[in-house]
């Protein structure tokens, strides 16, 4: 069941108190979510991985409560209990190993952002297997291309993945969350194309110009105890490998994972520049257990493609039949040409690869009617762009919400002061996003300038809105400030 009876309680019975300090690894690039919470937003994280954890919960608080408390609903209509679910997955195993410091991190970071929440680390964990949990079997498609199909071309590879998924009915998968993350032990960094609070991989690309996707592939078998989830697998895959050598990975990749059981079926695509990628099959019986790579006979070995079914990899299939047989020979695979041909899907993510650290990536992603906007970065224009520095907030600060309770509209005014104010000074305005018990988004206004040092904006619920607790958040630069008010008719 949903936690509402449960958040009232905590609210009513809690003081309604900020922290006066807080401090996050991670910063918002950009934030175009319409007032449904559908839409995008690109953010940075770096630091230790638990840093990095806390930084993304912190961040997007409201979101990943709201992402569990759906969750929660759906396992429920599938006929089984939160509870079930949490058992499950406690038999997996979790790589990398610092990926639980990632979840603890997730954690903690949504509890102090959002005081009431009562997220445990189980609960990031369950939502971040959600792709071995639900298996959805529909029809992703990828390819990859290098060598003369793309001499007339900039990049020496290029490659695209389009993630063919439906509507579960859960509102944060239309929050598609580009989320790069800087670790500081030395591991590659890497781009999560996914959702608020996933640092599982679904599709996701590295340092080195290394796209990993899933793809599923309905073959049976009982979940062995012990197996490593795939989507943890491609995740395991991406931030495994250091040497630069390209041509050493996808062995590397396979000679770990074959050693562990897998909890679903599929196929693992492990997309290295320049002809030296595969796809990792995988099934319940088997294991992480095959390799597929670029077959000779498909543009002389120089693309690689995968749909959902068990391929030799012989010839390139929809949608991009037609483009290559055109375009493939003579050399002018583009980027663009790519990109277009695939179409839009529940999300789709082309890269462009020069070399390490030399990457072009364009992303979007399916709202309820129509697309998003186009993401289109270079990767040294997002990724590393300054030293990361945890800033702090003004020691003295305050986001007053009045009256509370309120009955028709409220007042909401976010005040500074303290030394480091200046941060702040030339923001023109503050968004002000509100959500439910439930975490979900009920409304986005923004707060003008009322003086030198203070915002302030009024909120007048719609009629069809139920009294309740609602959670006010402000979104400050990386920063996030919440209060809780209680609306009654």
């Amino acid at each position: 069941m949903l936690r509402s009876i449960v958040y009232i309680a905590i609210v009513l019975v809690l003081l309604t108190i900020l922290p006066i300090f807080a401090q996050v690894n991670g910063e918002v690039i950009l934030r175009e979510i319409d007032p449904s919470g559908q839409g995008y937003s690109v953010v940075r994280l770096w630091g230790s991985h638990y840093e990095m954890g806390y930084a993304f919960g912190y961040l997007y608080a409201g979101e990943i409560a709201g992402a569990i408390d759906e969750g929660r609903a759906l396992v429920e209509d599938w006929g089984l209990t939160w509870g079930m679910v949490l058992a499950l997955i406690a038999s997996y195993t979790y790589k990398p190993d610092c990926i639980l410091d990632e979840f603890e991190g997730l954690a903690d970071g949504v509890n102090d952002s959002l005081p009431g929440a009562g997220v445990n680390a189980a609960d990031i964990e369950a939502m971040n297997l959600f792709g071995d949990i639900y298996y959805y079997g529909y029809a992703c498609r990828s390819v990859s291309s290098w060598g003369t199909t793309t001499s007339n071309s900039e990049y020496s590879t290029i490659s695209t993945r389009r993630l063919d998924y439906f509507d579960l009915g859960l509102s944060f998968q239309y929050h598609h969350v580009v989320a790069i993350f800087e670790p500081n032990d030395g591991s590659p960094k890497w781009i999560n194309f996914a959702w608020p609070g996933y640092v599982s991989c679904i599709t996701c690309l590295n340092e080195f110009g290394t796209i990993a996707s899933l793809h599923d592939w309905g073959s049976g078998g009982a979940t062995l105890s012990g197996s490593l989830p795939r989507t943890l697998a491609s995740r395991y895959a991406l931030t495994m490998v250091t040497d630069p050598d390209l041509s050493t990975q996808l062995n590397t990749v396979f000679a770990e994972l074959n050693a562990y059981n897998c909890a679903t079926p599929g196929f693992l695509n492990y997309y290295v520049p320049d002809g030296h990628g595969g796809v990792i099959k995988h099934n319940r019986t088997l294991g992480y257990y095959d390799v597929r790579r670029p077959h000779p006979e498909c543009f002389s070995g120089q693309v690689i493609y995968t749909n959902n079914s068990d391929i030799s990899g012989q010839y390139i299939g929809d949608p991009w039949t037609t483009y290559y047989a055109d375009y493939a020979s003579g050399g002018d695979i583009t980027l663009n040409g790519q990109w277009n041909t695939s179409g839009p899907s529940f999300h789709r993510v082309t890269v462009g690869y020069r070399g390490r650290n030399d990457i072009h990536f364009k992303f979007d992603g399916v709202k309820r009617f129509g697309y998003t906007a186009t993401v289109e970065y270079e990767w040294s224009d997002v990724v590393g762009i300054k030293e990361p520095v945890t800033k702090t907030l003004p020691m003295e600060y305050a986001l007053t919400c009045y009256p509370n309770p309120f009955n028709s509209s409220i007042a909401i005014t976010v005040e500074f002061s303290g030394n480091n104010f200046a941060e702040f000074q030339g923001s023109n305005k503050i968004q002000i996003r509100i959500h439910n018990v439930q975490g979900q988004l009920v409304n986005s206004i923004e707060c003008q300038h009322k003086d030198d040092r203070s915002f302030q904006c009024t909120w007048s619920p719609l009629p069809s809105l139920p009294s309740g607790v609602y959670f006010i958040n402000a979104i400050l630069d990386e920063f996030s400030l919440n209060k809780r008010v209680v609306y009654m008719k």
